[in-house]
């Protein structure tokens, strides 16, 4: 009986399959036969060799020139350590092993950098490896080696590393000053990890200030990108002409906008020689407050050639040398100053104890001055004391007309740490809504100036905010230990 139904279950199956068999070769014959695809490629290109001789030798010399730049950028990984914060994890929190404590952690940022010296000098920016723990290069035959801080200058954003026990090949410098706009440039560098990645363009300007920064940049749309910082922005003959700081516009995909800015590699190669010979970098003091184009703007100043001077520092080598206000400087040297942006950059390029001549103009008259340069001075570093107890600083009732809501009071002996050593004035600790000086001002601001006429007290401060007439008012303040003018207008 068993064999009978084996035999039937055989034949049910050899029955499925040939169905299955026949209705495949039958769906076959149903398809419409497919005719072969002709397929004829180019014989070749449609341009000869004789007609792109020259792009074929740009192309070469671009190979060659990337090859002979890359071994010499490196890769930066930057790490700071720190302590995470204790948590509790609520999910474990009844099981008696919910909390978590204090414990150590680190983040790591990137960037690059260029061997300048054959003893292993590196250059980067300073905000690369500012408050880091570990640097670490690569180079882009894959070695890798810590690098020690030689040193750091926050003001021009250059920092110099320095490697050793590995075989490296240095850069040469070229004249930044020389740089023109519409130059070829190549950047190098390690945007986003990805290592050597080259890009190229074209200088689109010179001279772009940038807030916070005493030097000026080039601008570039050669592609910068983060992790490019500290890489070098390359000439057609392989020189550094820049290093690459930093790019204009948004974040993650939006952040390209070819707006990428380099510091001039002359700027740089002060602060490295200054940092190579002293370990700091001692920028040069002139003593001149000017406007930047904004505030020159909001002045109501005219068109000028040249840098306007708006205050003088007293007992600065600029009030020593007899520049006054509402001249107007044309030249430090033998460099041309056309604008606010050429007299910063010229004024921190100054060395401490050199003299220089400057050129300028007083009351349509043109006249030379001998300055004899100084060191910047420092913040006043003493530690803050709070005020005794009980001990009330007079403050100020509120005036009107262009000052109104701005309340002030004596600078109290405590705040003596965010102040430059010769601070003077009123302190604002609050500006009330809806007034002119709302969006100018902020609570720890002082007022060292109203319309050039110094402040010392309250008192001064009430007579002279009294006597402001018009629709603008120029001040003088000093904010986180730095001096500026500012400008509050009432239209």
């Amino acid at each position: 009986m068993r064999a009978v139904v084996m035999r039937r279950f055989l034949v049910f199956v050899l029955v499925v399959a040939l169905c299955v068999y026949g209705l495949y070769r039958w769906t076959l014959t149903r398809a419409p036969a497919r005719a072969q695809e002709q397929f004829t490629p180019a014989a070749g290109p449609r341009v000869s060799d004789d007609d792109v001789h020259v792009l074929e030798t740009m192309d070469a010399e671009y190979t060659r020139l990337v090859q002979a730049v890359v071994p010499s950028v490196v890769s930066i990984t930057a790490t700071r350590r720190y302590e995470a914060p204790a948590t509790v994890d609520p999910f474990q929190f009844f099981f008696g092993r919910g909390f978590i404590p204090q414990h150590p952690a680190e983040t790591r940022s990137l960037g690059s950098g260029v061997i300048v010296s054959r003893e292993g000098h590196i250059l980067t920016n300073q905000h690369v490896v500012a408050n880091v723990d570990e640097v670490r290069i690569r180079l882009a035959n894959g070695q890798e080696a810590a690098a020690q801080i030689i040193g750091e200058d926050e003001a021009t954003d250059i920092a110099v590393l320095k490697v050793t026990g590995l075989n490296v090949t240095p850069l040469a410098f070229g004249d930044s000053d020389q740089v023109q706009v519409g130059q070829r440039v190549i950047a190098v560098g390690n945007p986003f990890g990805f290592d050597e990645t080259v890009t190229q363009g074209i200088i689109c300007a010179k001279g772009r200030a940038m807030e916070n920064s005493s030097n000026d940049f080039f601008q570039t749309d050669a592609a910068i990108n983060p992790g490019n910082s500290g890489g070098p922005l390359i000439n057609v003959r392989g020189e550094i002409i820049g290093i690459n700081s930093l790019v204009y516009g948004g974040s993650g995909s939006e952040s390209r906008q070819g707006l990428g800015f380099a510091i001039p590699a002359n700027t740089a190669r002060r602060v490295l020689d200054d940092i190579i010979k002293t370990g700091r970098v001692p920028h040069g003091y002139l003593g001149i407050m000017t406007p930047d184009p904004e505030l020159a703007a909001r002045m109501g100043l005219p068109g000028i050639d040249g840098a306007y001077v708006i205050a003088v520092t007293p007992g600065s080598p600029a009030e020593k040398a007899d520049i006054r206000q509402a001249d107007i400087i044309t030249a430090i040297g033998s460099h041309p100053v056309h604008n606010f942006s050429d007299l910063r950059t010229q004024a921190a390029g100054l060395e401490a104890g050199s003299s220089v001549q400057i050129t300028l103009v007083r009351g349509g008259q043109p006249m030379t001055v001998t300055a004899n340069i100084v060191e910047q001075p420092r913040l006043n570093e003493a530690i803050a004391q709070p005020p005794a107890q009980g001990a009330a600083s007079p403050s100020a009732s509120p005036v009107s007309g262009m000052l109104a809501g701005i309340h002030v009071e004596e600078i109290p002996p405590g705040q003596a740490l965010n102040l430059p050593p010769d601070a003077h004035g009123v302190m604002v600790t609050a500006v009330d809504a809806n007034t002119p000086a709302e969006i100018t001002l902020q609570q720890g601001d002082v007022i060292e100036e109203i319309d050039h006429l110094a402040i010392h007290s309250v008192a001064e401060y009430q007579q002279a905010a009294a006597a402001v007439t018009g629709s603008r008012v120029l001040l003088g303040i000093c904010r986180d230990g730095r001096r500026a003018y500012t400008v509050i207008d009432g239209q």
